[in-house]
């Protein structure tokens, strides 16, 4: 959302940034002394709520992008279902990351699939600042290094890259696992707390902020996604793939959107395969290279951050013009 609000702002747009979860008390002021010509919440859920409340109330169209957990959450849920109906059947816009999930959207929303429109993540770091991770972290010099960058909840799956590492030390690689993320979901890291008491190659940096991320890609030999979904492009993905790390990442619809197997990255179903291709990625120079090269073009050419802002733009305008 920063990197959105940073180039659309470089087109002319005036930006004002209003965290949901939770609501300032001024919240609904700032909203009033705004007065935005759009709404626009990233989670149709979480932030889609209140935005649809707020623009509903100012009077202005609501755009919406589905960042993953909203259209993969449980639509058994009877109150998930009714917020993602009202929120997505109010919206003038809907945007996804990639064409796959316009599709489950069409297939669960109908009536929602015609104001869909596909806009590809861009991919944008802000300034950097030095930081020596491994040591840091505590990991030995030489010691290999896997990243999983994902805030610790369920549906990342740490336990995963855990299994998984743990099979590649088996194979007698002193590698280590990195953690990268903020905490939100407290039984989630009850379990990777237990991990960490357990396992000395196992290393947490907690949350950390943009501007040191490009040093902590820099400290991995992998970079790793173990999602049990994506929304279509995962960010953190994307950002090694720019900074040239090799990527390993779980076989799910969204990331194969985005990794294509072999070419820009590897695909996994288990701990055992993960296991199996992090040894070949860090054994075979060659395969590494290629692979790297590749999907650091593919971001060149598919993930221009300005171009992001513009296509945002260029949705922004439609709704306007079709507001009375």
């Amino acid at each position: 959302m920063r990197r959105i609000a940073v180039h659309l702002e470089r087109l002319g747009a005036t930006v004002k940034v209003l965290t949901t979860q939770p609501l300032p008390p001024d919240g609904w002021d700032q909203a009033r002394a705004v007065r935005p010509d759009v709404v626009h919440a990233f989670h149709a859920v979480k932030a889609g709520v209140i935005a649809r409340a707020i623009a509903q109330a100012l009077s202005v169209p609501l755009v919406v992008t589905l960042t993953g957990t909203d259209i993969h959450g449980d639509w058994s849920d009877p109150q998930h279902r009714a917020a993602m109906e009202a929120v997505l059947g109010d919206a003038a816009a809907v945007v996804v990351f990639a064409p796959e999930v316009r599709g489950e959207v069409a297939a669960l929303l109908p009536t929602v699939a015609p104001k869909v429109v596909v806009i590809p993540q861009g991919v944008w770091l802000p300034p950097q600042e030095p930081w020596e991770v491994r040591r840091h972290a505590g990991v030995p010099p030489e010691a290999p290094v896997l990243l999983l960058p994902a805030n610790i909840r369920k549906v990342k799956r740490p336990s995963l890259a855990v299994n998984g590492v743990a099979r590649l030390r088996q194979r007698g690689v002193d590698a280590h696992l990195l953690l990268a993320g903020a905490v939100l979901e407290a039984d989630e890291w009850q379990r990777v707390h237990s991990c960490l008491q357990r396992c000395a190659w196992i290393h947490y940096l907690g949350a950390v902020p943009s501007e040191r991320m490009a040093a902590v890609y820099r400290a991995a030999d992998i970079v790793l996604n173990t999602s049990a979904h994506e929304g279509g492009m995962a960010n953190a993905l994307l950002e090694a793939m720019a900074l040239g790390r090799p990527i390993l990442a779980a076989d799910v619809p969204g990331n194969r959107s985005l990794v294509q197997d072999g070419v820009t990255g590897l695909l996994f179903c288990d701990a055992e395969e993960l296991a199996e291709k992090a040894w070949r990625l860090l054994t075979d120079e060659e395969l590494r290279r290629r692979m790297t090269q590749a999907a650091h073009e593919w971001v060149r050419q598919h993930c221009d951050p300005m171009q992001e802002a513009r296509r945002y733009w260029q949705v922004y305008t439609r709704v306007l013009t079709r507001c009375p």
